[in-house]
């Protein structure tokens, strides 16, 4: 099977079937991110499809001696956040504007229903993940995306800094704020479910 590279090798030479997979293959990973990212899954699609007609122009000057993926997430992350930079300013965009699409896998923490479970165990279950997506939702960019990047995506700590333009040790100081920041919110959602069932 043909890398990520030589696709883009074969799409720069005139092979337009090539850019078609790599957009296939990117498809439910890359739109999971932006999704997260900004929690809405119609933004999300014209982010995805902003990222890819970037790759399309981009793809000539794509250095070939790197990996595609990284430079395929560089290009979403700045495109959300500039997204999230602009909404800001035009003071248009909530952050508590959460989306269940069916495509929300692979939370943060896992929250996947086994069939053994009960309905009611089920709805405990969506609450969760629905909590989750809140927390991550609240938290600020530069927390949310090195969370995203490191735990969802599953990308090196030197991949993103690469990503990101910043230094090694930032990425591990931001993500270590961002669990922490992450733990604190779960510990009070929790004590308010507690107290709620009192």
């Amino acid at each position: 099977m043909a890398t990520d590279e030589d696709l883009v090798a074969d799409f720069v030479a005139g092979n337009q079937a090539a850019f078609a997979e790599l957009v296939e293959r990117y498809r439910r990973e890359l739109f999971s991110f932006l999704q997260r990212f900004i929690n809405e899954a119609a933004l999300a699609e014209d982010l995805f499809q902003e990222t890819f007609i970037q790759v399309y122009r981009s793809a000539p000057t794509f250095d070939s001696t790197r990996r595609f993926r990284p430079w395929l997430f560089t290009i979403a992350a700045n495109k959300a956040r500039d997204h999230l930079r602009t909404a800001m300013r035009r003071g248009a965009q909530s952050l508590d504007n959460i989306t269940g699409e069916d495509g929300d896998q692979g939370t943060f923490v896992e929250f996947m229903a086994s069939d053994t479970l009960s309905a009611p165990e089920r709805l405990i279950d969506m609450e969760d993940a629905d909590a989750v997506r809140q927390i991550i939702a609240r938290m600020p960019t530069i927390y949310r995306e090195v969370l995203l990047l490191s735990y969802y995506n599953r990308f090196a700590y030197k991949e993103i800094a690469e990503m990101l333009g910043i230094p090694l040790g930032t990425v591990k100081s931001r993500l270590h704020s961002a669990l922490a920041m992450f733990g604190e919110a779960w510990r009070v959602r929790i004590g308010e479910g507690k107290e709620r069932h009192q």
